[in-house]
């Protein structure tokens, strides 16, 4: 499975984006067990709504993750 953009969560993890369907994302960590997860949005510390998506526990901008190809 391809991978479309990278967010760096440690020098062992990231988490992959594999592929964007309108209001959701399959996204894995390090590729493994890809899910679909809804784009929502959060405020961030300049109190901005930011898009975004969440993975686990982890919020990931959209503005943060690494294009690919």
């Amino acid at each position: 499975m391809g991978v479309i953009g990278v967010y760096p969560i440690s020098n062992t993890g990231s988490v992959c984006v594999h592929e964007l369907d309108g209001d959701r994302v399959l996204a894995s960590i390090n590729g493994r067990d890809p899910c679909w997860c809804d784009v929502t949005e959060k405020v961030n510390d300049e109190n901005e709504w930011e898009s975004g998506f969440v993975l686990g526990s982890f919020f990931i901008p959209f503005s943060m993750v690494m294009r690919v190809r």
